[in-house]
């Protein structure tokens, strides 16, 4: 056989592991590839804090378990809610930048109730002269990346939201 296309096979079967390895054991890609080293009612919390360290935020989830909060990346594309049961086992994790939640910030809503929703935000920028605050979170739209911004009053209530394109698409910050 040529040797070329065994290596352009070997090199196909390799690339095909790398994605299958990159899904969790429904076939669902992973958020995050250090989220394969956890096992669903098997990991515990000390587990989860072994791979990423110490949570942003805990929450408390319906039904007794805990949410840990881990935002990756200093502006990362994803916000993991990774989700506990009553007794501290991993039982999946979940991104919190997604349109959906986006579409559930709405004027009036309070700062605490939007960062509950979405994690801490990568960049706050003040407004002074508005009296102004703004919240952006970089998030992946495929293919590129987008933000979604949320400007809140003084008072720390929403006064608007929106997506927006990633301006560092055009050479931006």
């Amino acid at each position: 056989m040529d040797p070329r296309k065994l290596l352009f096979r070997a090199l196909a079967a390799l690339g095909l592991l790398a994605l299958l390895a990159a899904c969790d054991p429904s076939g669902k890609a992973l958020l995050d590839l250090r989220l394969a080293q956890l096992t669903p009612n098997a990991s515990t919390a000390a587990d989860v804090r072994k791979l990423y360290g110490e949570p942003d935020s805990v929450r408390d989830l319906p039904g007794g378990g805990k949410g840990l909060v881990y935002p990756l990346g200093p502006e990362g594309a994803v916000t993991l809610l990774v989700r506990l049961d009553g007794a501290g086992r991993y039982q999946g994790a979940d991104n919190l930048l997604t349109p959906e939640n986006f579409g559930l910030v709405h004027p009036g809503m309070s700062g605490f109730e939007v960062r509950r929703l979405l994690g801490r935000p990568g960049t706050v920028q003040q407004l002074p002269l508005q009296r102004q605050v703004v919240w952006s979170w970089r998030y992946l739209d495929q293919p590129n990346n987008r933000m979604f911004v949320v400007t809140l009053d003084p008072s720390g209530m929403v006064l608007s939201a929106a997506t927006e394109d990633d301006p560092r698409l055009q050479g931006g910050r």
